[in-house]
């Protein structure tokens, strides 16, 4: 097992078993992927400095810009670039989406968040698909919209933890007047509509995304199926609980009920029919 492999067992347990499904070769690389892009994460999430974070996420994009070896971080991308065409702009876009997360977050609109989703996830699912040698057009589109339903996923079932670090992602239209981060708790009825506006996006998108899934090459099909359907079921957890999942700690999938879904994700589901994939403005 390489140390990206590990790092991706021990803090992405969902992917951990998608990637199971996935060639050898194919694994190391989405794992190296992941790797990086938790590295950024926990900068952001798990620094005691802000500062010192900061200039470090700094340092790390100028350089992935540089094509700079000499950084560690950035040396590894970049032999991943090298070796399969990872578009380096995405990985900036990523960068210095988290860099936002060093300020008080309070999202204006729901255009606001796509763009954050995007930044945040879309660029992942642009990144995995050199790996997963899907290189259409059309595979990348559909790509982000994956990227984007597993980064509102995300958030609903963060809301909690990221009000405690000053971040509120749902948009400020869909929460009554004046709701910042300290008064979450106070209105978990009003959140709970919310996180509901939250998850209808998230499906669409998962609903997009399966419309792509011709797009991939038959071998990795199976594996980004079970990633999707894990991160949906914990989608449909939340909204079975209702508004009191906010102080029940974070949602999980079970293990037996994740063996399920990706023993159902060997067998090729019909294509829905869906009308395209969902607009492209999020970047704007």
């Amino acid at each position: 097992m390489t140390d990206a492999v590990a790092v991706l067992a021990r803090f992405g347990q969902s992917f951990r078993l998608a990637g199971r499904l996935l060639p050898g070769s194919t694994l190391a690389d989405a794992a190296e992927l992941y790797a990086f892009c938790r590295g950024v994460d926990d900068l952001a999430d798990e620094c005691v400095d802000p500062g010192a974070a900061r200039a470090e996420l700094l340092l790390l994009r100028d350089a992935v810009l540089a094509g700079d070896d000499d950084h560690p971080m950035a040396a590894r991308f970049l032999a991943l670039q090298r070796r399969c065409g990872v578009d380096p702009s995405a990985a900036i876009t990523l960068i210095e989406t988290v860099l936002s997360d060093f300020d008080p977050v309070r999202v204006a609109d729901e255009a606001a968040l796509l763009r954050y989703a995007h930044g945040a996830a879309g660029t992942v699912g642009l990144m995995m698909c050199p790996i997963l040698d899907a290189r259409s057009a059309a595979a990348t589109t559909y790509a982000v919209d994956l990227g984007i339903a597993m980064q509102l996923t995300n958030i609903a079932r963060d809301v909690a933890g990221d009000a405690e670090r000053g971040r509120v992602y749902l948009p400020a239209t869909w929460l009554p007047t004046g709701l910042d981060a300290a008064r979450l708790h106070e209105a978990p009825d009003a959140v709970f509509s919310a996180v509901q506006l939250l998850l209808d996006r998230a499906d669409r998108r998962y609903r997009s995304a399966e419309l792509g899934y011709r797009h991939l090459p038959a071998r990795v099909r199976p594996a980004i199926r079970a990633a999707a359907r894990i991160y949906e079921e914990i989608g449909r957890r939340i909204l079975r609980h209702g508004p009191g999942y906010l102080g029940a700690g974070r949602c999980i999938v079970p293990m037996p009920r994740k063996l399920l879904l990706l023993a159902g994700s060997l067998v090729a589901a019909p294509m829905r029919s869906v009308p395209g994939p969902m607009p492209r403005d999020v970047t704007a």
